[in-house]
């Protein structure tokens, strides 16, 4: 088995719960509305900003491996939603690099997740929606492949329970900081803020 598919064994489950959080589950619904997504994008901006600062801080330790950070752009998106803008969720930083890479699955598996919602939301609602989040930064074959080059030459074997470890306490965490947020997604009727 290779560390890849140790990850992906070991937090299907985890994965699935925030696949189908009440938070994010109207985003693959045919009759998704803006005002449903401008809500579910303010319920992911504290998980997604949390994660990034912590993978961030500690990626001074790991210079190898360059982050690609969304939070600008889905600040961007949900102010332009007129949604309110949620402190970031305080994730625990990773005890060691194999915790870190763990966490960097996590975050880099949503990449592709977006791309998904970025077709289904467009759609549906169309291309003129804000969705710089999910479309600026598209998680490229070359870059995915980059990620697993990263992590088998950072995670000897006997690391890798520590890297699941790791993304298992991300998608964790990443639930909890969705679950906090949900009172925001009472939806109201939105207008789109005026793009500079």
């Amino acid at each position: 088995m290779s560390l890849a598919q140790l990850l992906r064994q070991g937090t299907l489950a985890d994965h699935r719960q925030v696949d189908h959080h009440a938070a994010l589950r109207d985003l693959l619904r045919p009759e998704v509305s803006l005002e449903h997504y401008g809500a579910a994008l303010a319920c992911l901006y504290p998980a997604i900003a949390g994660l990034e600062h912590a993978l961030s801080h500690a990626s001074k330790r790991h210079p190898s491996y360059t982050l690609t950070l969304r939070e600008p752009l889905l600040r961007d998106d949900v102010q332009r939603l007129q949604q309110p803008v949620l402190p970031a969720w305080g994730f625990a930083a990773p005890a060691n690099v194999y915790e870190w890479v763990g966490m960097l699955y996590v975050l880099e598996g949503s990449r592709l997740g977006g791309e998904v919602i970025a077709r289904h939301t467009q759609g549906c609602l169309g291309e003129q929606i804000p969705s710089r989040f999910f479309t600026q930064t598209p998680l490229t074959p070359a870059a995915w492949a980059g990620f697993w080059r990263f992590a088998e030459a950072t995670c000897p074997k006997d690391a890798w329970p520590v890297a699941v470890k790791g993304a298992r306490d991300a998608f964790q965490e990443f639930t909890e900081a969705l679950t906090n947020a949900l009172p925001v997604m009472a939806p109201r009727p939105l207008a789109l803020a005026p793009t500079e």
